[in-house]
């Protein structure tokens, strides 16, 4: 199996992590650019594009993953087993005017192409449906990302990790765990949890995470406001929460959201496409960007440690019974065996 990123990092390396788990298949994953910004593509595709294309022909199949990698990668999808799996469709949806229109007709050509597309979220699912028209959109189907659930919470490691964190008995935690980019909203965050605090919440907002909007975190470090920087440790973080926060404007179907969901914490995200869809009744969803309902959403789960159970008792369910990981590997195991069917002859 060779896996076509666009960088390396992100959802879509934790995806090709759980893929491990398939079993007979032996994974090797490369990057079209050395980093996320545009200037590292313009430097890395001319360098690499032949070697990846040479190691494509090699490969008994394809998998590209993201719009902007699968549109990059198309001529090593012709011709050979190949499946795309969607990831959030980033750059279509961020896309206006000329560049939507180019992203419209590359995602067209990538359905006509690959033998099997694979959408993260029923959300992505419609959207490109509606995109590709009937007779293409028969070529998508669903995959929910899945995760194995966490074991039940420790109360001696979660003790450990507050005092870490220097987490008073009193304190609630919300836990914001992201890039921390303008699509992640970590500010937004910042803002809500200020906002709580200020009207009583006794609110405590950590933020693990690095990228380009660090900066104006750590300058709102406060005693509300925790920023702990990129963190290796996140299950020790989601041991020592109460609430998550991803008030994102769009994603796939975040690995975060699910992990947090396993560990039984209460949700509250925003509206954008894939959050409702992976918490469903299991959280609060608030309008995105709406600082105010965000902060309201939660003062009132700081307020009510017996709703905060109820919810992570309902989140930690709904992972098991939607979001395992054995779904998800049943899902794209399947998909592999049809893209290798079809070229069997």
């Amino acid at each position: 199996m060779l896996h076509i990123l666009p960088h390396r990092g992100g959802g879509a390396e934790t995806y090709i992590d759980l893929l491990e788990g398939l079993a007979d298949f032996e994974h090797e994953r490369v990057a079209l650019s050395r980093g996320r910004m545009p200037l590292s593509a313009a430097v890395s595709l001319p360098v690499g594009y032949p070697r990846i294309a040479r190691a494509a022909r090699r490969a008994d199949l394809v998998h590209a993953h993201g719009d902007v990698a699968a549109a990059l990668a198309l001529p090593m999808l012709r011709g050979r087993p190949s499946v795309v799996t969607t990831h959030g469709l980033h750059f279509l949806r961020r896309a206006t005017g000329a560049r939507r229109a180019a992203a419209q007709r590359a995602l067209r050509a990538v359905a006509r192409t690959a033998d099997r597309v694979l959408c993260t979220s029923q959300a992505e699912h419609d959207e490109l449906s509606e995109l590709l028209g009937t007779a293409l959109a028969r070529r998508l189907e669903v995959v929910h990302n899945g995760i194995a659930p966490p074991p039940a919470a420790d109360p001696a490691a979660r003790a450990a990790a507050r005092a870490e964190l220097r987490l008073a008995d009193g304190d609630v935690a919300a836990l914001f765990l992201g890039e921390l980019e303008a699509r992640k909203a970590p500010l937004v965050a910042v803002a809500a949890a200020r906002l709580a605090a200020a009207e009583g919440a006794p609110l405590v907002l950590l933020v693990a995470g690095d990228g380009p909007q660090a900066g104006a975190v750590r300058a709102q470090g406060s005693s509300v406001v925790r920023p702990l920087g990129f963190r290796r440790d996140p299950e020790r973080l989601l041991a020592a929460a109460d609430i998550f926060v991803l008030p994102s404007e769009r994603e796939g179907l975040s690995f975060a959201v699910l992990e947090a969901m396993g560990h039984g914490l209460a949700m509250v995200v925003s509206d954008g496409p894939g959050n409702p869809e992976a918490i469903g009744d299991a959280g609060i969803v608030v309008r995105g960007g709406d600082v105010a309902a965000l902060a309201a959403a939660l003062g009132a789960l700081a307020g009510d440690p017996a709703q905060r159970a109820l919810l992570g008792a309902a989140a930690r369910e709904r992972v098991r019974s939607t979001f395992s990981l054995e779904r998800m590997l049943a899902g794209v195991g399947a998909a592999y065996a049809a893209a290798r069917g079809a070229h069997a002859d």
